[in-house]
């Protein structure tokens, strides 16, 4: 007989479904910040969006620390092992320039645009995984690769289908 599913697993499948209900829940407040903002006359540049998230998560990471016990254990961790600083700087590079290309997106294209580019990208991630570290994916694992790029490539062909069914300026029907 088989085991039940472990409680990881469970709890990563509630995480999971918990990140995409925020992605749809952020998608709409930052459409509807973009048209507060325009209709001020203040256009939001991706580097706005960056720093007042940034902001935010540093002050919400902190308090959550603070308050589970994990601040001062974090902090002594790093002054004992002075080396993870080069790592912590290393990480922090990279996540501000990954940011910078997700907040010129959100700024620049409607949600559906940045859902799609991140989508894409932990796709890509996630084979190159598999692909170049020699990591393993099971049945489904792949289902769900294979269920995200159909859901690309649908998305895709919509849009291909819907610029396709515009029409041209200049071209009409008339004689």
């Amino acid at each position: 007989s088989k085991a039940s599913t472990p409680p990881s697993t469970a709890l990563g499948v509630v995480f999971i479904l918990l990140s995409l209900v925020m992605d749809g829940v952020t998608a709409g407040l930052q459409k509807k910040l973009k048209k507060q903002s325009e209709k001020s006359g203040h256009r939001p540049k991706s580097y706005d969006f960056m720093f007042w998230t940034n902001l935010f998560m540093l002050l919400t990471a902190f308090a959550i620390s603070l308050l589970i016990g994990d601040l001062t254990s974090g902090l002594y961790y790093c002054s004992i092992n002075p080396d993870i600083w080069n790592l912590v700087i290393r990480f922090s590079i990279c996540s501000a320039l990954g940011q910078s290309f997700i907040f010129f997106t959100i700024a620049n294209f409607d949600p559906l645009v940045c859902s799609t580019v991140t989508t894409t990208r932990k796709i890509s991630s996630v084979l190159l995984s598999i692909f170049l570290k020699g990591h393993q994916l099971s049945t489904g694992g792949w289902c769900g690769v294979l269920l995200a790029i159909s859901g690309i490539l649908a998305e895709i062909e919509s849009k291909c289908k819907a610029r396709l069914a515009k029409p041209v300026a200049g071209r009409g029907s008339g004689h």
